[in-house]
């Protein structure tokens, strides 16, 4: 995605509107430019310790301001609210909020001049409350990104088949700043687990998803680790085969790492393990997937995976620590010396 999104003129044509000189990878240009942006507004931030206090900060000095809807009874009461003050744009709130927009940004056209000049409407009702921290952050990220000065509304939309590049840019912002390492480093200590991340996520942010923040913590470790999510599935040539033939004709699926997170550590190091690749037969990753236990970890090699071509991975030391989550098999990959 990330290289479709460089190539991207609606990406460019952004990059040059915030004044950026960018180089070949306007991507990366914007995240930098976010980040000179953050920096420069915890500049005078107060008690800010946690991603929350982060999050409450970064979206005040942007001028909006959260209201939470965890009911139809919110809905109507936060239109009513600001209808009563004169903001129009709100009549059409409760057919705006859905499970694929479950968020919304407008820009208040009738304020008291102490008052922000944008509200973010977050919606938390049902599974959405999972996505709120998240949501939370896709809306603050177009603020940060703001361009046209006469933009009245913007939103967060899910599963669209084609999402419009800037949307997708705004959720790369999203899930860097998220997770800011700068709030997360000082409380790393000792490697990267199941349970440390979700320690840090209870005393960082609580609001964040479980699925988020296993995503989010893993970017931000220090240390090179790639996290994996494994399922039954097909080869991509397998998957276009059984299009064409019949259904008794398709193959049986098999163990495989259907996602694969890898933070800059991992990159740096050449650590890579690929999207698809049939999880080893050997590995104790198959003792959490077949439910013998919850929980597994063992030293085992890198060199055990290999592609649907025959291409073996680089011989390595990795600890492997499989977990299942909410029914998944999720896997932390964190490379190791043979001396160690």
């Amino acid at each position: 995605m990330t290289t479709r999104l460089r190539q991207s003129t609606k990406i460019w044509k952004l990059a040059k509107d915030l004044g950026i000189k960018t180089s070949n990878d306007p991507v990366s240009d914007i995240l930098n430019f976010c980040e000179k942006r953050i920096k420069n507004l915890l500049k005078e931030a107060t008690d800010c310790h946690s991603l929350s206090d982060f999050l409450s900060w970064i979206a005040g000095k942007l001028g909006t301001s959260f209201e939470e809807i965890y009911s139809d009874n919110d809905l109507m009461q936060v239109k009513e609210k600001y209808l009563k003050q004169g903001e129009k744009i709100f009549v059409t709130l409760d057919h705006e909020l859905s499970d694929d927009m479950p968020g919304i940004t407008y820009r208040r056209s009738n304020r008291e001049p102490w008052e922000f000049p944008f509200v973010s409407i977050i919606d938390c009702r049902g599974k959405n409350v999972k996505r709120a921290y998240y949501t939370k952050w896709h809306e603050v990220a177009h603020l940060l990104v703001l361009t046209d000065q006469s933009r009245l509304c913007f939103t967060r939309t899910l599963h669209l088949p084609e999402k419009d590049p800037e949307e997708q840019m705004v959720d790369i912002i999203a899930g860097k700043f998220g997770f800011y390492s700068p709030f997360i480093k000082p409380h790393i200590k000792s490697e990267i687990s199941f349970e440390k991340i979700d320690s840090l996520r209870q005393s960082l942010c609580p609001d964040a998803s479980n699925q988020s923040s296993l995503i989010g913590f893993v970017k931000a470790w220090p240390e090179p680790c790639i996290l994996l999510l494994c399922k039954a599935g097909l080869k991509m040539s397998e998957i276009r085969q059984a299009i064409q033939t019949s259904f008794f004709d398709t193959p049986a699926p098999v163990l495989r790492a259907v996602k694969v997170t890898a933070n800059e550590a991992a990159k740096e190091m050449d650590i890579k393990i690929f999207e698809n690749m049939r999880v080893p037969k050997h590995s104790i990753i198959y003792d959490v997937h077949n439910c013998i236990t919850d929980y597994a970890e063992a030293l085992e090699d890198l060199s055990w995976w290999e592609t649907s071509n025959g291409t073996i991975l680089q011989k390595r030391k990795i600890l492997v620590k499989a977990k299942n989550y909410w029914g998944d098999t999720y896997v932390l990959i964190i490379p190791k010396s043979y001396n160690s």
